[in-house]
């Protein structure tokens, strides 16, 4: 199925959603990804939130969601190990198999940038009324379930 202008948006609402999208995703990343002296890159960021809604997974499944190589993975797991943000810990039905699990430290960081994202978000979301805030969120859950991308 080919895309048909008069049957979607017109690119002028596109470009304004897009530029309106990457204004907020500017306020809300400008900083944030830097707290108590630590800095974690957006994939690590990314990671960090797939493990906290999957309480554990193996690398391949972890590589196969963020869509690099296991051997990539593993690298990007070497640092936020290092950081001990993540732990790697033997498989209980399976012991070739290594699972990845947030530390406490993990958690911690992801609280303290969620607090700021929601302290950025606090102001700008209080200019709209509470049905607005409602509508708001569900035309763009409404958006990203339409995508039909993972949940990072």
């Amino acid at each position: 199925m080919t895309f048909e202008p008069e049957q979607g948006p017109s690119p002028e609402v596109v470009e304004r959603f897009i530029a309106a999208f990457w204004r907020i995703n500017r306020h809300l990343r400008h900083g944030a990804l830097q707290q108590n002296g630590e800095q974690i890159t957006r994939v690590q960021w990314m990671i960090l939130r797939f493990l906290r809604r999957n309480e554990s997974c193996a690398i391949g499944q972890l590589a196969e969601h963020m869509n690099v190589r296991p051997s990539t993975m593993s690298q990007m797991l070497d640092r936020l190990e290092k950081e001990h943000w993540v732990v790697r810990v033997q498989a209980p039905d399976d012991s070739r198999v290594r699972l990845i699990r947030l530390t406490d430290e993990g958690r911690s960081l992801i609280r303290s940038i969620e607090a700021v994202w929601h302290e950025r978000l606090a102001m700008p979301l209080s200019t709209l009324t509470t049905e607005e805030q409602a509508t708001l969120v569900a035309l763009l859950q409404k958006l990203a379930d339409a995508t039909k991308c993972q949940q990072i």
